[in-house]
């Protein structure tokens, strides 16, 4: 059970609060009395309200019709009585548009009293509650915009395209990555075929008609995306289908990499395969003995053999060095390095080279070179300027010269690479850093190559702070320009 309801009786006359009293605290209600208006308004103001106030008309200081008003002010929901011996039309009226329920003539019996406390209770009850109700209702809607509110930010911080339709195949929503992939503007609900894309609709429209928890994947092209699309029915508890949602990821990127991984495999199985296949056919020949005994013949056979195992160690060594620089295993051992030195040594060791393909190989470095001494890796460095010098004698066609030089550039050791071989266009010089990738045409057609030379020589010289650039001319050929910090310049720093 509940509190008892508090009664405030409000009449100048003592017998009239008495009897009143009496009346009601028999009933169980708990009842307190005034002798006017005025000390009816503070006792009310100071008690926090009562319940039910049941007040005379004509009294001292504050009448009836005042006191209604007031406490009406205060507390809209307190069940307010009249009682008065001068009851009429007009000052019923009065009282109710002051805030009145009803009022009782006097004299009244004690179930006439009774009956209209009761009634009035009875409404004030069911006006709290209708309250309470369109409270909570309220309060309900605010949760679920609330709600929905959240959901759609989370929808749309989503980078993944968010795409769902009801049962009858119509899109109700869809996040802001979905009107980035997908014509935007579209009025909602519209029907999923509307977006022109015959192959998302048809996956959709399976997973909703599907009887079976239908979970569909599919890979879409969608312009120059490809996108991977998962599918996936809605259901009530009770296993009825109210649409589906479909999630549309970007896999571009991973599609490139897929094709550029089999390019990359395509092109290093054709580089091993034709140095293994002379190795083979060179050693073969020589334990075959079907060629005779020519020692001189053996040996061209061995050099060629040997030759052909160097390209391939360094094949291996320039994959090997790229996955660990990828993975961050790749340690530089850095010591004070002689930038003409290691020039020269590379020179020397591609010269035959050079005078085999008929290429002039010519090297000027300053002496004394202020700016040759570095702080490096000598083995990063020389395999930096090997691959720099070994296309360029590889790009340059027989008669065609490559120059190198070393020299001073401020706070740098430059070292530069320069051919007239077939040289690059503009698109080709932009790409010709990144990991696979080879220049295509007729000139390139039977040069070998992966395309992680250049890729590795660019790391290499960002790791040593350094920087890469190249100029290069169709039919003029091209020069690569290498700076790398000298150790006064790194010791300033």
């Amino acid at each position: 059970m509940g509190e008892p309801q508090r009664i405030l009786v409000v009449d100048d006359e003592v017998g009239m609060r008495e009897g009143c009293r009496r009346i009601l605290a028999a009933e169980g209600f708990v009842v307190e009395t005034a002798a006017d208006g005025r000390a009816a308004l503070e006792h009310f103001q100071a008690a926090g309200g009562f319940d039910v106030v049941i007040s005379d008309l004509k009294m001292p200081r504050m009448g009836g019709m005042d006191l209604i008003e007031a406490l009406h002010a205060i507390d809209e929901d307190a069940l307010l009585l009249v009682i008065t011996a001068y009851a009429t039309i007009d000052t019923a009226v009065d009282a109710t548009k002051r805030g009145a329920y009803g009022y009782i003539p006097k004299p009244f019996t004690p179930d006439e009293l009774l009956l209209h406390v009761r009634n009035g209770l009875e409404k004030r009850a069911l006006r709290l509650e209708a309250r309470q109700l369109r409270e909570e209702r309220e309060r309900r809607l605010l949760e679920v915009a609330f709600e929905r509110s959240k959901s759609t930010t989370i929808l749309n911080c989503m980078t993944d395209g968010v795409l769902v339709i009801n049962r009858h195949g119509q899109i109700v929503l869809r996040n802001q990555a979905l009107s980035r992939i997908l014509p935007d503007g579209m009025p909602l609900p519209t029907p999923v075929e509307t977006l022109g894309i015959p192959e998302l609709s048809d996956l959709v429209l399976e997973v909703v008609r599907s009887e079976d928890a239908l979970i569909a994947s599919k890979e879409l092209a969608i312009g120059p995306c490809t996108y991977m699309v998962n599918a996936a029915p809605v259901r009530e508890p009770v296993g009825e289908t109210l649409g589906a949602v479909a999630v549309l990821r970007d896999i571009t990127a991973l599609k490139k990499l897929e094709v550029a991984k089999s390019m990359f495999v395509s092109m290093v199985a054709h580089e091993l395969k034709s140095p293994l296949a002379t190795i083979e056919s060179s050693l073969g020949l020589i334990l075959s003995g079907a060629a005779g005994n020519d020692a001189e013949r053996d040996r061209h056979l061995m050099n060629r053999a040997l030759l052909r195992a160097t390209t391939l160690r360094t094949l291996v060594g320039d994959l090997l060095n790229l996955t660990a620089i990828e993975t961050g295993n790749f340690t530089l051992k850095r010591t004070r390095t002689d930038v003409c030195r290691v020039v020269r040594e590379v020179v020397d060791g591609l010269a035959d080279k050079a005078a085999e393909k008929g290429v002039s190989l010519a090297l000027a470095c300053d002496e004394p070179l202020a700016a040759s001494e570095i702080l490096a890796d000598t083995n990063a460095i020389h395999s930096v300027i090997t691959n720099l010098i070994d296309n360029a004698i590889k790009y340059t066609p027989k008669g065609g010269h490559v120059s190198v030089r070393v020299d001073d550039a401020g706070a740098y050791a430059r070292v530069s690479v320069q051919d007239d071989g077939i040289g690059m266009t503009a698109a080709e010089r932009d790409r010709v850093f990144d990991e696979f990738y080879r220049v295509k045409n007729e000139q390139t057609a039977a040069i070998p190559g992966t395309g992680l030379g250049l890729t590795l020589v660019r790391r290499l010289v960002e790791m040593h702070q350094g920087r890469i650039d190249v100029d290069s001319t169709p039919g003029r050929g091209s020069t690569f320009r290498v700076r790398l910090p000298t150790t006064a310049y790194a010791q300033g720093a």
